[in-house]
C-alpha cells in the first residue's frame, strides 16, 4: 500500500504468522506436500529445480530507496547477494532457504514489503502504465487493495492479472491481461473507463475483448467485481489448461458473459459498491506528486552521453536497463543497490518497468546520473536496442522450463557488442521463454525464441512480430521454421536482421507475400 499504518501492519504481520504455523505443520509432518503446496502459492514460495523462489509484491513497480536497500541487505544475508525484476514488476530471490522464510518475511515487512498474493490461484498484481504517474496510480492503488486479501477471490480457478493504461501507447500491453482498464475522459472532461477482459499468453495465447465501454469512474469497482465473480463461479477446475478466463469466455462467448454479468447485478443488487470523490481525493494526495526539474540545456562534448540520452532519456523520465552480460537480464546484485542508494535516494521512487528495466521518477542533475552509472553500471547503452532482451529464468531454474533462456540471452549480448551495429537495428525487441507458459513474452516480441524439449536436448522456435506498442494494433508473433538447436540461434537472428531489415527496411509482416518473401531470404531448405 502506498500509506502505512496501523492496519496495513496488523494484516501483514497476521498472514506471515500464519503461514509461520503452517510452515511448521509442513516441517513436522502435519501437512503433505499438495497440502502445502496451495499455502506456500500465497505466500509467493515457489519450488524450483535446486531451491525455493522467493516473489515479493512491488505495487504498480513502484520502489522506493529504502526498500531497496532492505531487499539488498537481505539479499546479502538469505540469497546469493542479488535479485531479479521480473516482467510483471515484481522482485524475486532465486534461492531462499525454507527454515530461513519465517525470518526472511518478518525483516521484509521492516520496509513495508510483502509477498501475499504474489502467485496462486489469486488475483496476483496490477500492472499500471508510465506515463502521468499521478493519474494512473490512484485507480490501480485503489483496484489493487479492493482485490487483496479479498476472501471471496483466494482460490480462483486460476491465476488473474491485472493492467490499467491511459495512453495510446501500449508499454504494458493490455489486451494480454485477464482484465485491462483503459482510461481516458469524455467530451465532458469526465474520467471512463474501457473494460478488455479475455486476454491471456501461454498455451492459447488469445488478445481481450471490449466487454464494456464509457463505464463511469464512480461504478469501477462494482463491475469488475462482478466480473471477476462470475470467473469464479463458472470457471472450470477440472482441467488446469482450460481455467483461464480467456478459455471461459471462448466457451461461453462474450453474449453469455454479458448475461451472467447482468444476472449478478440483478442477484446483488442490494450490495453495491460506489466509489465517492473523497476516497479518490485520499488517493491523489498520497505522495503521487513527482516534481521534474527541467534538464539543463546545453552542449556536451561527449558522445557517449548524447547517445545515451537519444536512447535513455524519454518523457522527462530516466531510464536504465538491469542488463549486463554475463548475467541474467533483470538481475541486480547488492553493489549496484548500494551505488544506487548511496547517489540517488533523495529522488525519492524508481518504477520497475515489465522489460525488467527500472526508470527514475524524478532527478536533479542527469549529467551526473550518466557519470554514475556508467561507473558502476556495467552496460547502460542497450536500452531499446537488440541486447534489451527480456527472458525468463529458464531451465537453469524453473521446473516448468523446457530449454534454458539465459544461455541465449548471454550468447546474443556477448555477438550484438558493436555500437554502431545496434543503433541500426534500435528498437527490436528480442523475447525469450524457456517454455508455453510465455513469462518471456515471446509472443508478442519482434522476435521471439520458445524453448522446446526435443530428443532430450534445448531447442527453439522462431517468432516474428510486426507491433507491440500500439494499443489498437496488438497482434501475436507468427510461429516461422522447424525447431531448431541453439548454436543456429545466433544464425537466423544475424539473417533476419541483414537480408530483411537492412537490405529491405521490412522485417514484419501481416500476410503471406512476406511469408514468402522471408522463406527466399532465409534460403529454406525444404
Amino acid at each position: 500500500m502506498h500509506y502505512y499504518n496501523f492496519y496495513y501492519k496488523f494484516i501483514i504481520i497476521n498472514s506471515f504468522n500464519i503461514f509461520n504455523k503452517n510452515l511448521i505443520n509442513y516441517i513436522t509432518g502435519f501437512y503433505n506436500e499438495n497440502e502445502f503446496k496451495i499455502l506456500r502459492l500465497h505466500q509467493g514460495l515457489y519450488r524450483q529445480n535446486l531451491s525455493y523462489m522467493h516473489r515479493i509484491a512491488i505495487h504498480c513497480g513502484i520502489l522506493n530507496f529504502d526498500q531497496l536497500i532492505n531487499l539488498s541487505y537481505l539479499s546479502i544475508f538469505y540469497d546469493k547477494k542479488y535479485f531479479h525484476f521480473t516482467t510483471r514488476t515484481n522482485i524475486q530471490l532465486n534461492w531462499i532457504k525454507l527454515l530461513n522464510l519465517f525470518e526472511f518475511l518478518k525483516k521484509l515487512n521492516f520496509s513495508f514489503l510483502h509477498s501475499n498474493q504474489t502467485s496462486g490461484n489469486c488475483i496476483r498484481n496490477i500492472t499500471s502504465s508510465n506515463k502521468n504517474l499521478l493519474i494512473i496510480n490512484c485507480w490501480s492503488e485503489l483496484i489493487r487493495q479492493w482485490f487483496n486479501l479479498n476472501f471471496e477471490f483466494l482460490f480462483l480457478p486460476r491465476k488473474f492479472k491485472i493492467a490499467i493504461l491511459n495512453q495510446k501507447k501500449d508499454d504494458i500491453f493490455l489486451k494480454i491481461h485477464d482484465l485491462g482498464f483503459f482510461i481516458k475522459k469524455n467530451s465532458l472532461n469526465k474520467i471512463i473507463f474501457n473494460i478488455i477482459i479475455g486476454g491471456g499468453l501461454g498455451r492459447t495465447p488469445l488478445m481481450g475483448l471490449y466487454i464494456l465501454i464509457n463505464l463511469h469512474w464512480k461504478n469501477i469497482l462494482n463491475y469488475s467485481d462482478k466480473l471477476i465473480r462470475i470467473y469464479n463461479i463458472y470457471g472450470f477446475r477440472n482441467n488446469i489448461y482450460k481455467s483461464r478466463i480467456k478459455i471461459l469466455i471462448k466457451s461461453l462467448g462474450v453474449i453469455s458473459y454479458i448475461n451472467f454479468l447482468n444476472k449478478e447485478f440483478n442477484y446483488s443488487n442490494k450490495i453495491i459498491f460506489i466509489i465517492n470523490e473523497k476516497e479518490i481525493n485520499f488517493f491523489f494526495l498520497k505522495n503521487f506528486i513527482f516534481e521534474n526539474n527541467n534538464f539543463l540545456k546545453k552542449i556536451i562534448f561527449n558522445f557517449f552521453f548524447l547517445n545515451w540520452i537519444k536512447s535513455s532519456y524519454k518523457f522527462n523520465f530516466i531510464f536504465i536497463p538491469i542488463k549486463n552480460n554475463n548475467k541474467s537480464p533483470g538481475d541486480i546484485n547488492f553493489f549496484q543497490n548500494k551505488i544506487l542508494y548511496l547517489f540517488f535516494k533523495n529522488f525519492k521512487n524508481l518504477k520497475i518497468l515489465n522489460r525488467q528495466n527500472v526508470v527514475f521518477l524524478n532527478y536533479l542533475n542527469i549529467y551526473n546520473i550518466y557519470l554514475k552509472i556508467k561507473k558502476y553500471f556495467f552496460n547502460i547503452f542497450n536500452y531499446n536496442f537488440l541486447t534489451d532482451i527480456i527472458s525468463c529464468p529458464g531451465k537453469d531454474y524453473c521446473v516448468l522450463a523446457n530449454a534454458k533462456s539465459i544461455s541465449i540471452s548471454k550468447i546474443v549480448q556477448s555477438v550484438f557488442v558493436d555500437f554502431n551495429t545496434l543503433n541500426m537495428v534500435s528498437k527490436i525487441y528480442l523475447n525469450i521463454s524457456g517454455c508455453t507458459n510465455s513469462c518471456g513474452h515471446h509472443h508478442i516480441g519482434n522476435i521471439g525464441f520458445l524453448g522446446v524439449n526435443k530428443y532430450n536436448s534445448d531447442f527453439y522456435q522462431l517468432f516474428l512480430n510486426n507491433n507491440i506498442s500500439e494499443y489498437n494494433n496488438l497482434i501475436f508473433s507468427k510461429n516461422f521454421l522447424s525447431s531448431f538447436i541453439y548454436f543456429k540461434s545466433i544464425f537466423y537472428l544475424i539473417k533476419i536482421l541483414k537480408n530483411i531489415l537492412i537490405k529491405e527496411k521490412k522485417i514484419f509482416f501481416n500476410n503471406y507475400y512476406y511469408f514468402f518473401n522471408f522463406q527466399k531470404n532465409l534460403n529454406f531448405k525444404v
